[in-house]
């Protein structure tokens, strides 16, 4: 009886407190956004975030560019160089809006001390290693993963093929 009182008064205690508490939370909360989203943004550049986007503009523009020419054999040099242009041009405008959304993405997810925490871990010399290996790590992964995945696949069909090449039973 005492332990449902306790429990009973502990949730009439919240229920009272809660609108309190929300509002003090709703007041606190865009400084506290804004926090962290600075230190997300910290964290990406510690990531090397823009120069990650900017890499990935270059290597996309061409092969855009060999698909357009695929799709349009027709197209003009000149036409070409401006569409390229145009494309190279907009998505570099658009890094530091790509970047502050990235931020948000972060700063929704993270408090602004595990945003310095991993910030952190970013510069220190291990994370710096992890930033050199990653995309060859990746890569590595993923062709692990396709070959567990075939691996398993063909074991499911040997299991199938087994099973459909047994007699069937006898039945009395």
């Amino acid at each position: 009886m005492t332990r449902s009182i306790s429990v009973l008064s502990m949730l009439c205690l919240a229920l009272f407190t809660l609108p309190f508490a929300a509002v003090a939370n709703a007041q606190s909360l865009p400084a506290d956004m804004n926090a962290r989203v600075a230190a997300a943004a910290d964290l990406i550049d510690a990531m090397g975030g823009r120069q990650s986007v900017l890499e990935q503009i270059d290597r996309v523009i061409p092969a855009q560019m060999q698909a357009l020419q695929a799709q349009f054999p027709s197209i003009t040099p000149e036409t070409r160089r401006i569409i390229e242009k145009s494309m190279r041009d907009e998505m570099t405008l658009g890094v530091n809006k790509l970047l502050s959304q990235m931020a948000n993405a972060w700063a929704r997810r993270f408090t602004v001390n595990d945003l310095r925490q991993i910030a952190s871990f970013h510069r220190s010399p291990a994370g710096q290693r992890l930033r050199a290996q990653q995309e060859d790590l990746q890569r590595e992964i993923a062709e692990i993963g396709r070959n567990w995945g075939a691996d398993v696949g063909r074991r499911i069909q040997q299991r199938l093929q087994e099973h459909l090449n047994k007699p069937p039973a006898l039945v009395s």
